[in-house]
Parts: C-alpha cells; structure tokens; sequence
C-alpha cells in the first residue's frame, strides 16, 4: 500500500456510507464534475490520450493511461444508463476502502493535472477537470496528502505556507535591499515595503525571502534597474496556493482573498507574481470564478514584466554574459494553461545567443513530473521521479548545459530528475539568469 494512502486511512480508519454519501455531495456541488460525466458518457477509449500522458510515456504502464485512472471515478458515479451494464462500466463503491484507494491514488498520486491529454482527445474531453472533481470529493471529508494538508494549514493561520513570520519576512527584505545597496553602489538603496498607490504588488514566493535570497535580490535589483514603482506588502506575501491542489475551493478563495486585501490595503494597481506555476493560475486564471467578480486590474507573472522591460529598452542584459546552451521547461500552469510561452523565450533569448527548444515545447511540452503538489508530498517523490523518465529524456536530446524555467516546483524537480538520470545540467530560475546578465 502507498504510504501517503496508509497514513490517510487513519482519517477514516473505517469506510462508511455516509463518507461515501458526503463525497458524492460535493462531487453535486464541483463545478468541473461534469467532465466526469462526460469522460464516462463521450470517451470511446480511442487510447490517444495515453502517449499525451508523462505517466504512461514514462512508464508503459496502462493502469497510468488517463481514461483508465478517470475510470476509477466514473465507476463511483450514479446513473450510466446502458453502459453501466459494459465490463468498464461497471458500478464502484466509495465506502469499500480498495474503492477508496485506487481513487485517492489516482486523484492525487498518478495525475499531475497538467492538461496535456486534453489536448489529444478528439471530443476534448479533460481527464485533468475530472481527476480535480475527485481531489474535491476527498477533501471534503478531510482525506488528504500530508503535502498538501500542513502547507494550507499554515498558510491559513499564518498567511504564508512555510509560516514565516511578518517581522522575519520585513527583515529579510531590508537585510536583501541592504546586500543590492552594496553591489549596485547606490547610497541609501531601500527595497519598498507597504508603499501606498504603487503601482504594482510584488508577491513573493516565500521560500526567494528565507531559503533563496539571491533570487530575490535578483528581483528586486531588476526592478530597481527598470525604474519600476512597485512594493512588497507585509500581509501578503505569499504566491502559493496549495489549496487548489487539494480540490478545496473555499481555502483557495481564502488565500486568494489574502493577496487581494493586500493589494488594496495599498492601494497598488496590478499584481506581479514571482515565478510560480500553480500560484499564477489560480490568481489569473481561477480568481474570478472562485470570487464571483470582475478583478478589472491586471495580473502577469514575473516573466511577462521581464519581457516588457527588455522591449522598452528599461533594461540591458550583457548577452552571453552566462555561458549556455540552454534550454526552457514551459510549466504547465504558466505555458499551456496560462498562455504565457512566448515571453520567457523572448527573455531568454535576449540573454543568450545559445537557445535551443525542447521537442515538444509550448503547449505540448511533457509536464516534469512535479506538478498537481506532487513535489510538495515527500511520499511520492519516487513516483515523481519515475514519471519524470519522460522530461529527462527530453531534456537530454537537447544537448542544453542550463535548464531555465520560472515555476518553483518545476525548478525543485528538475533538479531531482538531473541527479536521478544524471543529466549533468544546471537549473536556474529565469529572474537568476536575467538577474546575472543585467548590466548594473
């Protein structure tokens, strides 16, 4: 049995109908749980999804195709009519704790959402809608990932994920802001905290402020060079949002809700994110359906601003200041379900004259493995890395000496994948390489 699954089981130690009753209640209630329908009703098992799935390329498991794993809940739903009588249609049972289990490991563990299957599908069904459909039916009995259960938690009670402190988070950016005052040469350099009408939000990632400051005094030596009017907040500093990986959506509106008041408490005019898949989509994305509510301001994730300042002319990079080749990783959430792919190529390529593509790349790029809060959950890391067999791969026919891509959880699985199958690469965020080739 997966160890995460074992742990779980202990919230409710004994299946019962009612759990089984209540999940179905919220399935009522989800939004996307009409693609579970359809996959149940319109897929004709045609088998194109499965060489769109990282899984299944990585692994030639078919139990790892979508419309397989997507079977494990269509059996669970009421009606199906004639085909309910078929050999795969036949009836699940969410209080039998095998039932239960085969669910939660597909929901959670063999499904990074990534959206690519979609893509394959002559009907356009969305295998990743009706995997979330699942998360939401086990979070509403409160049977979740330890990765993806603690972090909300926290962020809830905290306001940030990683439960650091404003105090320690206001120090951390003065002691940043004092370090870029040294190397820039500028006398009396701050870093702008709580600074009313700016006209952009910068909102961290928690970990740039503790566990990676260089990245963050990249950022903010960027802005600083544009002559951007921006500011950090002391109430919102947090771009992750692992409660939208949960399938929970009232803790997702709430963190939402906390970026939003720290926008306003100052009065800022647009959110800019730090390179974070999951958090840029739910705010750009996802925020307006979960609020019910226009947010008639503007939202970007960090590369698109980098890209605007190097078409302005705001900035100037040495160019092959770093030494490549390189190569860029579209996240999922930011590429193929954010649109945002031409930006980060324009960015990169105006830092290096050694770019090469992966193949595929845009909205076909193979997902890294590390998405869906996969990389957020220590129990599935060997699952991860498994799945990953496909991007390492890709990575390496590239022939690229620097991964550069600007989602966190793709940074931190990469790295794994590079050490896994010894690619013999380096990572980098794109603020890291933008940062290194900017002329001061």
């Amino acid at each position: 049995m997966d160890k995460t699954i074992e742990s779980q089981a202990a919230v409710d130690e004994t299946p019962s109908p009612e759990n089984a009753q209540k999940m179905l209640g919220a399935l009522k209630q989800e939004p996307d749980a009409k693609h579970a329908y359809f996959m149940r009703d319109a897929c004709v098992h045609c088998g194109l999804c499965a060489e769109s799935c990282h899984y299944y390329l990585s692994t030639g498991d078919p139990e790892l195709i979508p419309a397989v794993k997507v079977e494990k809940l269509t059996r669970t739903l009421p009606g199906g009519g004639l085909r309910a009588l078929l050999p795969f249609g036949r009836k699940g049972d969410l209080s039998s704790a095998d039932q239960r289990e085969a669910l939660f490991g597909a929901a959670f563990q063999d499904c990074s959402l990534c959206g690519r299957c979609t893509l394959s599908c002559p009907v356009g069904l969305s295998t990743r809608r009706a995997m979330y459909a699942a998360r939401t039916m086990f979070a509403s009995i409160g049977d979740l990932p330890p990765g993806l259960s603690d972090p909300v938690e926290t962020a809830l009670e905290i306001g940030n994920y990683i439960d650091m402190s404003t105090e320690d988070f206001v120090e951390n950016i003065e002691w940043i802001a004092e370090e870029v005052e040294e190397e820039i040469e500028v006398e009396g350099f701050t870093a702008p905290i709580d600074k009313e009408g700016a006209e952009w939000l910068y909102v961290p990632h928690p970990l740039e402020a503790r566990d990676y400051p260089m990245l963050l005094m990249a950022v903010v030596k960027i802005l600083h060079a544009a002559g951007e009017d921006y500011t950090f907040s002391s109430h919102a500093y947090d771009t992750a949002n692992y409660a939208f990986y949960q399938g929970n959506r009232d803790n997702t509106r709430r963190i939402v809700r906390r970026v939003l008041e720290g926008k306003e408490k100052l009065g800022a005019k647009g959110i800019v994110q730090s390179p974070c898949g999951h958090g840029y989509r739910v705010m750009r994305h996802e925020a307006e359906g979960l609020l019910g509510q226009s947010l008639d301001f503007p939202i970007q994730t960090f590369s698109q601003m980098l890209d605007r300042f190097i078409r302005e002319g705001r900035i100037e990079l040495n160019r092959d200041a770093v030494e490549g080749p390189f190569t860029y990783h579209d996240p999922c959430n930011i590429g193929r379900m954010g649109g945002v792919i031409d930006e980060p190529r324009r960015v990169i390529q105006a830092a290096t004259s050694q770019f090469v593509e992966m193949e595929p790349h845009g909205v076909w790029n193979l997902c890294c493995g590390g998405g869906g809060g996969l990389a957020a959950t220590a129990d599935y890391g060997q699952k991860r890395i498994q799945v990953g067999k496909a991007k390492a791969d890709q990575i390496r026919e590239t022939g690229a000496k620097i991964v550069v891509t600007n989602c966190y959880n793709c940074m931190t699985q990469i790295r794994e994948l590079n050490k896994a199958y010894e690619l013999g690469i380096e990572v980098k965020s794109i603020v890291e390489l933008i940062g290194d080739s900017l002329k001061i």
